[in-house]
């Protein structure tokens, strides 16, 4: 959503990916660029350039590689939740007077205009439909991160009440 979010919004957007087969899909959603972070070519390149990163990474990684492609007085916004902290090198931030913050989700006013915003630009989520009887299903390919995007539940497939 924040790909299709930031390009409705008219930014270029770099997406990055530890996978390279990603790069189809990332280009659908509308990215202008993919980086594969693996790749310290391919990170080099972008050094010290973005004016803006929204980390929604909820898995350990080093948040340092990515405030070093901030501009000076630029911001890392951190919306995924690694299970343990992550570790910032302060001169990542202090050198350049980067910014390091934070966000969860937005009150009832700010969701409303998000959906404002996605009903005007017809921005939707891309979603796998199962039906009830394969929610142990989905629960396990979620385990394995076997999930490219959210599981919906067919509501249609519940069983009818008595």
């Amino acid at each position: 959503m924040g790909v299709k979010l930031a390009h409705a919004l008219g930014a270029h957007v770099v997406l990055f990916t530890t996978s390279p087969g990603k790069e189809a899909d990332a280009r659908r959603l509308g990215t202008d660029e993919v980086v594969i972070s693996k790749d310290a070519e391919q990170m080099g390149r972008h050094a010290e350039s973005f004016d803006l990163i929204v980390d929604t990474v909820a898995a350990q990684h080093d948040i340092n590689a990515y405030l070093g492609l901030l501009k000076r007085d630029c911001t890392l916004v951190q919306v995924g939740a690694p299970e343990k902290p992550l570790d910032v090198n302060v001169f990542s931030v202090i050198w350049r007077r980067r910014n390091f913050a934070g966000s969860l989700i937005g009150g009832i006013a700010e969701t409303q205009e998000m959906l404002d915003f996605c009903g005007k630009h017809g921005i939707t989520a891309d979603i796998e439909m199962i039906p009830i009887d394969q929610i142990e299903t989905a629960y396990s390919r979620m385990l394995k991160s076997d999930v490219k995007y959210r599981f919906v539940i067919d509501m249609a497939s519940l069983p009818k009440a008595a």
